[in-house]
């Protein structure tokens, strides 16, 4: 792919995937903060009215209408009941300060307030602001996107945050971000992308502990990854990302995909659970990336795909990983003019379908040591190919993490 394609066009979405609702929050969330913190709100969908203060559980207000119009202190807490829903736009009206942000959250007890685009568009938007928290909601029914950061996303954090059902994208980044934080939230049954970086050099960007699942079911042929986009530094860590690009273009729709087109990447991607995506890679970096600790199974192409980096000089660190019942373990391919450097080292490599464990398929600087592979993986030899097998030998387990006990 030259460069990323452009947002997934509104369309009108199939019946609703069912939605992994976060839990409760910390009692931190509520009521119970001193008096000498910033100011908090309270939005109650059945009870509260738009004519009150909102300054507390029984001056509630009422509608979204009411939080969108309202400018909120750096600090403010804009808290929603659980168990209620609201149909509309969120749209974050105030910024924060880098130690005092506006947060969007939750109060009381049982499921997470639910913001229910209703067919709009967007069910929250960033709406341009910085250092802004969403913590604790459920965001479903967009036509298009279910948050969207941006144009700039600075200083924002998305944390415990189911973003389900909606018609395009999950979470869009749609202008250069610096300080984001995803953690803890569950991105799934979205139409297209889980979440996507629309543009390059992204910095302080951290991805962790979320589920990534389900995503790209549209049918438009568009090429939706659970993540997709490209990254200047930061880490995908600790997450479980599967079953995306459900209907995405065949052989390009991945688990993880780090595009071409960015320079000097520190991208780190590890201790991720990456599994059964059905139309391509667990993991395509065409950017330099340092890729360790990942347990990668039932990928429909390689466990992990290099290469593809036109005219920028890339660095590829894999180490420490185990692949099985993939289509290949590591392919490496179709170089650019720019140059590649390859380090491979100390994974663990069994059942690799088709292809080889390891196959290098051009001339690029490259250290390969210490790798392991089971007598049950095939070879595979082919002109301008170096295909590596090593010898067999009882298969040991890389990590602590086997596929048997998340199934």
């Amino acid at each position: 792919m030259d460069h990323l394609p452009p947002p997934p066009p509104a369309i009108e979405r199939p019946a609703q995937p069912s939605l992994l609702v976060s839990g409760r929050r910390d009692a931190d969330q509520n009521a119970g903060r001193s008096a000498n913190d910033a100011p908090v709100f309270y939005v109650d969908a059945t009870d509260g009215d738009d004519r009150r203060s909102g300054r507390g559980p029984k001056e509630a207000w009422k509608s979204l209408e009411k939080v969108n119009a309202t400018a909120f202190p750096p600090g403010s807490r804009v808290l929603f009941e659980r168990g209620e829903s609201w149909r509309g736009s969120l749209l974050a009206s105030s910024s924060g300060t880098a130690d005092r942000p506006v947060t969007y959250g939750a109060y009381g007890k049982g499921d997470a307030p639910v913001i229910d685009a209703r067919g709009a568009s967007v069910a929250v938007s960033l709406n341009g602001k910085v250092n802004v928290a969403f913590d604790g909601l459920t965001i479903t029914g967009a036509a298009d996107t279910g948050l969207l950061l941006g144009p700039r996303a600075r200083n924002v954090s998305v944390t415990n945050v189911t973003v389900a059902g909606n018609g395009g994208s999950g979470i869009v980044v749609a202008g250069t971000a610096d300080g984001l934080r995803i953690d803890g939230s569950a991105i799934t049954g979205n139409g297209a992308y889980g979440i996507v970086h629309y543009a390059a050099d992204n910095t302080d960007q951290v991805i962790t502990r979320n589920t990534i699942a389900d995503n790209g079911w549209r049918k438009d042929g568009g090429v939706y990854s659970g993540w997709n986009g490209r990254i200047l530094t930061g880490e995908i860590a600790h997450n479980r990302v599967f079953n995306n690009g459900i209907n995405g273009g065949e052989g390009r729709s991945h688990g993880l995909y780090h595009d071409q087109g960015q320079a000097g990447s520190a991208l780190r991607i590890h201790d991720n659970l990456i599994h059964d995506n059905p139309r391509g890679a667990g993991i395509l970096a065409k950017s330099s990336t340092e890729i360790y600790r990942n347990v990668i199974f039932r990928n429909a192409d390689a466990g992990i795909s290099l290469g593809q980096n036109r005219g920028i000089d890339v660095t590829y660190r894999v180490y420490d990983n185990e692949f099985y019942d993939n289509n290949g373990g590591v392919l490496q391919h179709q170089k650019g003019n720019g140059s590649i450097t390859l380090e491979l080292r100390d994974n663990l490599f069994h059942r690799n379908g088709k292809r080889a464990a390891i196959i290098i398929a051009d001339s690029i600087g490259k250290t390969v040591t210490g790798n392991r592979v089971s007598n049950d993986a095939k070879t595979e030899t082919r002109t301008g190919t170096t295909a590596i097998q090593q010898p067999g030998g009882s298969v040991q387990e890389a990590s602590g993490m086997r596929p048997e006990s998340v199934r």
